[in-house]
């Protein structure tokens, strides 16, 4: 996971480096991530910031690349039992502009980390606790819609079996 990490700050190291070919906007964004299926029974609305970059390669499209966090709390299961999940992801993907709407499917990885604090249950067992973490392959397809330097977009992330609807708030920053 850490080579993972590793990997993407050194692409995003490099598209930085190479600012005068193309690479012309940075965003910072405030993420809202409901829960679909399964995951939406066991977890919470997600809370969370990501940051974008975008590199053109034409007049209206940009090749862009997301990093960010996300937090999913547990939902209410009793007094002994609580958790959460984290989710890190590294998606990289194509914006094409349509005069202020776009388009932006993306592909990348999901790094998912998990964890669950048990407390009294009876039987002598108290102050139980686990965590797992994986990383995981993922897509999502969104769009949106920019006005000014503020960026208001909704995508669809396909997760393993942790998808979620995300609703992103951005503010964009020129180089």
């Amino acid at each position: 996971m850490k080579k993972i990490l590793t990997t993407a700050l050194i692409l995003c190291a490099v598209l930085t480096a190479n600012a005068q070919q193309g690479f012309h906007t940075i965003s910072a964004g405030a993420e809202v991530a409901i829960p679909i299926g399964n995951f939406g029974e066991a977890y919470g609305i997600g809370f969370g910031a990501t940051g974008k970059a975008f590199y053109g390669i034409t007049e209206q499209g940009d090749i862009t690349g997301t990093l960010g966090y996300i937090h999913f709390g547990m939902k209410d299961l009793g007094e002994s039992m609580s958790g959460s999940m984290g989710m890190i992801p590294i998606m990289f993907g194509y914006r094409h502009d349509f005069g202020g709407l776009y388009g932006e499917p993306q592909i990348g990885l999901m790094m998912v980390k998990s964890k669950v604090d048990i407390g009294d249950i009876g039987f002598g067992l108290s102050g139980l606790s686990g965590s797992a973490s994986t990383t995981k392959v993922s897509f999502g397809l969104g769009g949106g819609y920019v006005f000014g330097d503020w960026d208001l977009g909704l995508r669809f992330q396909l997760v393993d079996n942790l998808n979620f609807l995300g609703v992103r708030i951005g503010y964009n920053f020129a180089l």
